[in-house]
């Protein structure tokens, strides 16, 4: 047997190895030297996946022209793969772990070598041999280890070469899923007429749920309440219904945190207010949780009469109008404290949708991330396993419009095809308050001081309306003043 000892021969190997950035050829050259080395009976070269598998590329020096694949774990290539250490058996038809190799029936011994390079395994060499005397030692696998100690710049070169390459397909296979998922996708995109860039996309039961019932409702003239954190797109949802809806005149919005009660009054009531223009149309309310009791009383009007009375000209104009409103706040809890007019919110109510945060449908972060990383741009870029687990993973308080901000940055700012999670910024870690509840000290009281406690708090809450505390304790307005008066509170009250 010879040795590595030939220094100018592992250097034109060398040469070899690095000038070809082909992984066919590098383990064939590779298997071939070492055939010629070993003098046995045939030499192998693996390659091996990034998932664990490997692959037979080259047998004596000579490429196959098919690859043989082995499965995670098989094999004499598979155990070492995993095990990144070199591993002989001198009767590999007894030996359990040698049972799935490829080899002939002739074959009697086998050494199996990885090829490393900073811990990472990205080949095999086996060693097979005929002869029934031979038997592997730790002498062999220094040989080939001397071999390989010489060639870690071909190696590295490899190296680098697979990993390129292992990520290209691990993104073909990336676009292949994406073309599933447009089949399924349901995204609405609105630009005509309406503000740009307004974009809804989803793939979660939650979402999907949501867009089939407003679809659903969308051809009726009921009024449609739209409820959820800010962020979610209630005002895209709104703008999408009354797309589906087939009504013939304008979609218009009111934009309700922007005004005050006067410049509202105005820009919805005029004679050639929003209601007007929304005339065979709809009038998408934004923020009706904004408005004041006078102009919720005035948008009730309007939907049960048909009509208003237009502010500046006080002439009365008949309306066919189909009202979608939205709100950061739940409307039935404004109700109990008294800030929205609780006819208003029934007849809202009817048809009410409310549209989850995207802290919960984390499956549509990747598909919504992607998006807006890329749409509308001459290059596309593409979001590494990282960043999407790192996107997944935060808790987007700012819901899409957050994720929208985050992506469009992180595309200006980094350089290159590729988002790695280094990219994107370092975001707040969400803090859960555990509610600690202090223990209940016994205070003495009689039943006459704790229900003249329980109706003076219930009297501020509501800032002193009668009627209302009367509705809410559960007795008549009669029984509160008379309550009231036993107490010695009523005259004080009433001054």
């Amino acid at each position: 047997m010879t040795t590595a000892s030939n220094h100018n021969e592992i250097a034109t190997l060398s040469t070899v190895l690095l000038s070809n950035l082909d992984e066919i050829v590098f383990f064939a050259k590779l298997s071939g030297f070492v055939q010629s080395l070993m003098g046995e009976h045939k030499v192998l070269g693996f390659e091996v996946l990034t998932d664990g598998s490997t692959r037979l590329l080259s047998e004596n020096g000579h490429a196959l022209s098919s690859a043989k694949l082995l499965n995670k774990g098989q094999g004499l290539s598979g155990y070492v793969a995993r095990m990144k250490r070199a591993y002989y058996s001198n009767a590999v038809k007894r030996d359990p772990i040698a049972s799935s190799s490829i080899r002939g029936e002739e074959v009697e011994a086998e050494l199996c070598v990885p090829v490393m390079i900073d811990g990472s395994v990205i080949g095999t060499i086996n060693v097979q041999s005929v002869k029934k005397d031979r038997n592997f030692g730790e002498a062999d696998i220094a040989v080939i280890n001397g071999l390989l100690s010489q060639l870690q710049s071909p190696i590295r070169n490899m190296h680098l070469y697979l990993m390129a390459k292992n990520l290209n397909r691990e993104l073909q296979q990336r676009i292949e899923a994406k073309e599933k998922e447009l089949s399924s996708r349901v995204e609405i995109h609105i630009s005509k007429g309406l503000e740009d860039n307004s974009q809804m996309i989803g793939l979660s039961k939650s979402f999907l749920e949501v867009v089939s019932t407003a679809k659903k409702v969308a051809g009726q003239d009921f009024p449609v309440l739209l409820e959820g954190a800010h962020g979610v797109g209630k005002k895209i949802l709104a703008k999408k219904i009354h797309t589906w809806s087939g009504r013939k005149g304008g979609c218009v919005i009111a934009s309700c945190s922007a005004l005050n009660e006067a410049q509202l009054d105005r820009e919805l009531f005029s004679s050639k207010g929003l209601m007007v223009q929304a005339n065979g149309g709809t009038l998408i309310i934004d923020d009706i949780s904004n408005t004041t009791l006078h102009i919720q009383t005035k948008i009730l009007r309007a939907l049960v009469s048909g009509e208003m009375i237009a502010v500046d000209t006080e002439e009365k104009i008949a309306l066919n109008v189909r009202i979608v409103a939205t709100s950061k706040m739940e409307l039935k809890k404004l109700v109990e404290e008294g800030k929205f007019k609780e006819e208003l919110f029934y007849r809202l109510n009817t048809i009410a949708l409310h549209i989850p945060s995207l802290r919960d449908r984390q499956d549509d972060v990747k598909v919504m991330a992607e998006f807006f990383l890329n749409h509308g741009k001459n290059q596309s870029k593409v979001l590494t396993s990282g960043a999407i687990e790192k996107l997944a993973s935060y808790f987007w308080p700012g819901n899409a419009h957050e994720l929208k901000n985050v992506m469009e940055r992180t595309y200006i700012l980094t350089e290159g095809q590729y988002i790695e999670a280094s990219h994107l910024p370092e975001f707040a870690q969400e803090v859960k308050v555990e509610k600690v509840e202090a223990p209940v000290r016994y205070v003495e009281f009689t039943l006459f001081d704790l229900e003249k406690k329980h109706i003076i708090d219930t009297l501020d809450h509501l800032q002193g309306n009668k009627t209302r505390a009367a509705k809410t304790l559960g007795i008549t307005v009669k029984t509160l003043y008379n309550k009231l008066h036993s107490y010695g509170l009523i005259e004080a009250r009433e001054q």
